[in-house]
């Protein structure tokens, strides 16, 4: 199907992400909800459908329906953890194509930091756990061992990823680590979590909810806020290709991207050169140095000369994760991508506004550190 301009981004409800701990999942969820629904212009009415990602203990798309007073004709809750969340707005975009709704909500909340345990685990006994590996950060840093190995990339390039990308927090009020500077020194003081990778390389544990609508475009331009209209998407299954065994997880040489980048900027009509901004996925430091590359922005190899030369800073060649992200904006799986791609193309990121933006890259899906499924992304224009 050839989707591109036909739906658009409207409204953006965003609950201050941080410490929240007089509220659950289900109030930040409604909070958030409402807040979409006064930015876009629309009436609750005007709301046909209604998606929500399920994680742990996440609200439930009924409780969050009845508290905002939305008449959907369609409810999906539907499960996605970290990367794999994009895969609730490649649903929502089968549902308007389906014709069974015009106007779509899609909901996140999380009230971890507050009412669940921290960080990502690996449930039950396992042969990884056996070893030492546990949880994300283990898989991540041993993937990012590896890629020093084959690739040069040091510990320095690392903290430079995460300096950047705290520079672009400090300039938004909204952020987590607003105000709280990084230094070079400062990375590099900070402990390990599990070698290569310190603390200061691993995402964000918080509370918040985000809401994003989508609409057709003959609706979206009729609207409160300039509409953000999805150029293309794609999705690509090539776990296979990472290695012939299945305990090869830790082994390969970087995430498999490069179908599903081509796939999109054949769907979108453009080429990489024509991408102004990107929100990579950045559960660590090490999946946008990964991510570089594997999008075709540089050579496998390159990509610590191409943050040397600041490329990834604002003002840079490619300005990356503006808002400093999941590293320092606030973790909330991929919506945090979402939100910040859209505000760069309202032209709505403050400090951090990439200059003329027009076309942006995010990033979700990725066939690495969580178990080597997929990789998918968006385009979005103003």
């Amino acid at each position: 199907m050839n989707i591109k301009d036909k739906y658009a981004f409207v409204g953006v409800g965003l609950i201050n992400k941080g410490k929240l701990p007089g509220l659950i999942e289900q109030e930040l969820a409604t909070q958030a909800a409402l807040l979409a629904i006064e930015d876009s212009g629309l009436k609750k009415s005007d709301i046909s459908g209604f998606v929500c990602q399920q994680s742990g203990g996440s609200a439930h798309c009924a409780d969050i329906v009845r508290d905002t007073g939305i008449s959907a004709r369609l409810i999906w809750e539907l499960a996605g953890v970290g990367t794999h969340g994009i895969g609730v707005f490649i649903s929502a975009i089968g549902a308007l194509e389906s014709g069974i709704c015009d106007t779509v909500m899609l909901v996140y909340a999380t009230s971890t930091s507050s009412h669940e345990g921290m960080g990502g685990g690996i449930g039950g006994q396992s042969l990884d756990g056996a070893y030492g590996v546990f949880g994300a950060a283990a898989r991540a840093a041993a993937w990012a061992r590896r890629y020093m190995h084959l690739y040069g990339i040091t510990e320095r390039h690392l903290g430079e990823v995460a300096v950047t990308l705290r520079d672009n927090a400090n300039k938004r009020p909204e952020a987590v680590m607003y105000g709280k500077k990084l230094t070079i020194a400062d990375y590099f003081n900070s402990r390990y979590i599990a070698e290569p990778l310190r603390a200061r390389d691993c995402c964000l544990v918080n509370d918040g909810a985000i809401a994003l609508i989508i609409t057709t475009a003959e609706r979206a331009r009729d609207l409160r806020c300039p509409p953000v209209y999805i150029m293309g998407y794609g999705q690509d299954y090539s776990a296979g290709e990472l290695a012939h065994s299945q305990d090869a997880v830790n082994q390969f040489d970087g995430a498999i991207t490069r179908k599903v980048s081509q796939m999109t900027l054949d769907v979108s009509g453009i080429e990489l050169k024509d991408i102004d901004v990107v929100q990579f996925y950045d559960a660590f430091t090490i999946n946008i140095i990964d991510q570089l590359s594997g999008y075709g922005f540089c050579q496998r190899g390159e990509e610590g000369a191409f943050i040397e030369e600041g490329n990834i800073r604002i003002g840079g060649s490619l300005p990356c994760n503006t808002s400093g992200t999941q590293l320092s904006w606030g973790y909330l799986h991929v919506w945090t991508h979402f939100t910040e791609a859209i505000l760069q193309l309202r032209g709505q990121a403050g400090e951090c506004q990439v200059k003329d933006a027009e076309i942006c890259l995010v990033t979700g899906g990725l066939s690495a550190i969580s178990s080597g499924l997929s990789s998918a992304c968006f385009i979005l224009r103003r």
